[in-house]
């Protein structure tokens, strides 16, 4: 031993780095007595391999000692940077209780011990330190209690928030930002007001409107606002704050145009024109803040402005919903916008006509018909949403257009017009020369079903045009009083397969016991999509007669969509005898992929109790696709054990995207014990705000069993349940916030004031009132004052 000893002593003061760096290496394990101080004397060596390893094997050694030791190299060495770097390692990584001797070490004389030590204990993430950084505050070194307070913040320390406001009220250049920093790390809201009159300070102002942005709520919105309407503002800053304070009511609330409509209120005139001036200055994210503003200003300007600014692909859709607020006041700046020879502004501009629904737009966009297909698109479907009849007829000149998109654009908006001409115009189109002309002509005759189209319709499924003689064929069923099955008995024989194929897509809307036997017959038509309709149309009817045949399908058929067809029927057939037809192509190793997902969806549809024990365990698949196919079909599914299998997964899984799949699941079954598994899943950091959201989803009709949460043992899913009862936005879920101000934890009493606060709850100013005078904690009583008005006592 005390060979090996001496061995490794020699070895770390060994020229060679090599050397050096294997005695480190061996120390993390060697059983030697002085292996903890070889180690830390290791630390200050001039190479950082050997400095590294020296860390890690002290971190994999963890021995209770190793505290004092390296606390009395901080001590020595603490100016030597390599030591000092390799002893913080080490303290943040190491699982030894060092509070203690870091506490000590903040009474120091040193002044620099007590900057490294105020660091370590921000470092550690232990609550302990708080009380001794807290004494520390004052110390008489500046540096110092600028760590301390950078410590705080990390340790997010609530009872140092009046402290840290002090200090930022005091406007001391080189601790003001680091106590607003801190404020903003431990996220204490009811601060907001306190740091509003810090707005006017022009050095500290950027800090506290991100400080505001991130803690302040709709009563800081107009002081943010009205710093809009100075000379030299900060308009890109102050923008993305009331922009970020409008996303969150949104999310939380469904109320971001509360938090818009009070900037708008005070911004003036002289406010808009800084934004407008903005404009061209701003970056991407500050954009979308001032497209958002911009929205909800009024004056000629800000009208003209934002037109010009659908330009701009990254604010596109802001802007249109912007124009659209302001309604018919834009008809003409958007009419000027479609002569514009960028064709997405063009689009844009004709989308917003089209939602605005001015008459006055009509002519200029039935002059864009025709002159380009992506256009002509988006131009039909603004001139059916408008309801110009005028354009009737310049729509009917181009519904044979060789571009298909463009048809049914066009066809859509004359379906949408109704003109009161259109039959007669019909019964001439059925019978043009272009085949398109026709084709077109039989889908708007059949969806309006014209008595006098009845009979060139019918002529129209014998058309020598086979997307006519398909397109006659598909709308029989919408025709009354018509002999349909020997049509479609007659199509099934058509020579070209598309037509057999639409004939086989009106069996699934025909009786099912006229059906089946063509259906049937169709599974061995040569054509693959022919057999595809027909598997899918069997499904749907339900034949329990066909399952053998789509076994055959499934296992025999070239085509793999077929397969997926057939496997899809048995899914709605059912029964004991699909899910073991099924069940097997789960395990096949070379299964196509699309396959597997139709496979586990279809088993989802099927109610037999066999079914469940495949999903289960696909949910234990190493394909996180799969596992994501296997939630969804649960989800269909539900039944005995799904809530807490997708719970389960939901809580465990290493996947973001089956995580979030498993939580919509079990929001989609909304039964108790998925209810009561979601308000499980909040306790998880990184489930929270997504079993939040889902909670909020389900609404008033499951209120009981969100409140039931109320009574969890973990303070962390109560505080879950008191946003989620904020969300929701409802008397009852009001009533039950007023018994979460009992909480015996002062968070979720914090959390209950602020949503009562913010839903403008009447009925409970009372409470609120006791709640501001009463609650032993000062951060509640600050939320209660703020809310109700009435003055604290501390």
């Amino acid at each position: 031993m005390i060979d090996l000893t001496k061995n490794l002593t020699e070895q770390l003061t060994s020229p060679n780095e090599g050397v050096r760096l294997r005695a480190a290496q061996t120390l993390a394990t060697a059983e030697v007595p002085a292996a903890e101080q070889l180690l830390v004397s290791a630390l200050g060596d001039s190479s950082w391999r050997v400095r590294r390893e020296a860390v890690n094997s002290l971190v994999q050694r963890g021995e209770s000692t190793i505290a004092s030791s390296l606390l009395q190299l901080l001590r020595e060495q603490h100016r030597n940077p390599s030591i000092l770097n390799g002893v913080l390692q080490v303290l943040r990584r190491s699982n030894v209780d060092t509070i203690p001797a870091l506490v000590e070490c903040l009474q120091d004389a040193d002044t620099d011990l007590r900057i490294y030590a105020a660091q370590a204990l921000g470092e550690q993430q232990d609550q302990r330190a708080i009380p001794a950084l807290l004494l520390v505050l004052e110390d008489t070194d500046p540096n110092v209690r600028y760590h301390v307070i950078d410590a705080l913040g990390h340790l997010r320390a609530s009872e140092a928030v009046e402290a840290l406001i002090a200090i930022a009220e005091s406007r001391d250049f080189c601790l003001a930002f680091p106590a607003l920093d801190a404020l903003i790390q431990i996220g204490d809201s009811t601060i907001a007001p306190r740091l509003v009159p810090l707005l006017a300070d022009e050095l500290l102002c950027t800090t506290v409107v991100e400080a505001l942005s991130q803690l302040g709520d709709a009563t800081v919105v107009q002081p943010l606002a009205q710093l809009l309407n100075q000379s030299g503002a900060l308009v890109g800053v102050i923008a993305k704050a009331i922009a970020k304070l409008y996303e969150r009511y949104e999310a939380i609330y469904g109320e971001g145009s509360y938090i818009t409509d009070l900037a708008s209120m005070a911004i003036e005139p002289t406010g808009v024109q800084n934004i407008l001036n903005q404009l061209e200055k701003a970056n991407p994210e500050e954009l979308h803040a001032l497209v958002l503003l911009l929205g909800h200003l009024e004056g000629a300007g800000v009208e003209s402005a934002l037109t010009q600014l659908l330009g701009q692909a990254t604010v596109r859709s802001a802007v249109v919903e912007a124009l659209v607020r302001y309604g018919s006041r834009v008809t003409d700046l958007l009419i000027e916008q479609l002569a514009a020879d960028d064709l997405e502004i063009c689009q844009a501009a004709v989308v917003a006509l089209g939602r605005i629904g001015d008459p006055r737009a009509g002519p200029a966009l039935t002059r864009l018909l025709g002159a380009d297909s992506e256009l002509t698109i988006v131009t039909a479907g603004a001139i059916a949403q408008i309801g110009d009849i005028q354009a009737f007829e310049p729509l009917l000149s181009i519904i044979g257009h060789p571009d298909a998109a463009v048809r049914q654009a066009v066809i859509a908006a004359l379906n949408s017009l109704g003109h009161p001409g259109m039959a007669k115009r019909l019964v001439d189109s059925l019978q043009d020369a272009n085949p398109l002309v026709r084709e077109s002509a039989v889908k708007i005759a059949g969806y309006f079903a014209f008595d006098e189209c009845v009979a060139l319709l019918l002529e129209r499924c014998s058309d020598p045009d086979e997307r006519v003689r398909r397109a006659a064929i598909e709308l029989l069923p919408y025709l009354e009083n018509i002999p349909m099955l020997p049509l479609v008995a007659w199509a099934l024989e058509d020579e070209t397969p598309k037509v057999r194929a639409s004939a086989v897509r009106v069996l699934r809307q025909m009786e099912s016991a006229i059906a089946f036997p063509y259906l049937l017959d169709a599974l061995n038509d040569s054509d693959a999509w022919v057999r595809y309709y027909a598997a899918r149309a069997i499904g749907w009817h339900g034949y329990p007669e066909a399952v053998e045949r789509l076994e055959e399908l499934i296992f025999s058929d070239p085509v793999y969509y077929v397969r997926a067809a057939a496997i899809e029927a048995l899914g709605r057939v059912g029964g004991a005898q699909a899910v073991s037809i099924l069940a097997p192509l789960i395990e096949t190793p070379d299964s196509n992929s699309d396959l597997v997902r139709t496979t586990l969806i279809a088993l989802g549809q099927i109610g037999h109790p066999n079914s469940l024990p495949p999903l289960f365990s696909a949910l234990q698949s190493s394909d996180p696709e799969q596992r994501i196919w296997a939630i969804q079909a649960l989800e269909q599914r539900g039944g005995i054990g799904v809530e807490g299998a997708l719970q389960t997964i939901a809580a465990t899984d290493i996947k973001e995207e089956v995580v979030q799949a498993a939580i919509k699941a079990l929001a989609h079954l909304a039964t108790p014990e998925a209810i009561a598994n979601l308000l499980e899943l909040t306790a998880h950091p990184t489930r929270n705000a997504a079993a939040i959201a889902a909670l909020a989803h389900l609404g008033t009709a499951h209120l009981e069993a969100i409140a039931h949460g109320l009574t969890h043992t973990n303070a962390g899913v109560r505080r879950a349940v008191v946003e989620v009862l904020a969300r929701i936005k409802h008397p009852e879920a009001s009533a039950f916030l007023l018994r979460a101000l009992e909480d015996a934890d002062k968070l979720v009493r914090l959390a209950a004031v602020n949503a009562l606060e913010n839903l403008g709850n009447w009925d409970a100013k009372q409470k609120l009132i006791v709640v501001a005078n009463s609650d032993p904690d000062p951060a509640v009583r600050r939320a209660a004052q703020r809310g109700t008005g009435t003055a604290v006592t501390d």
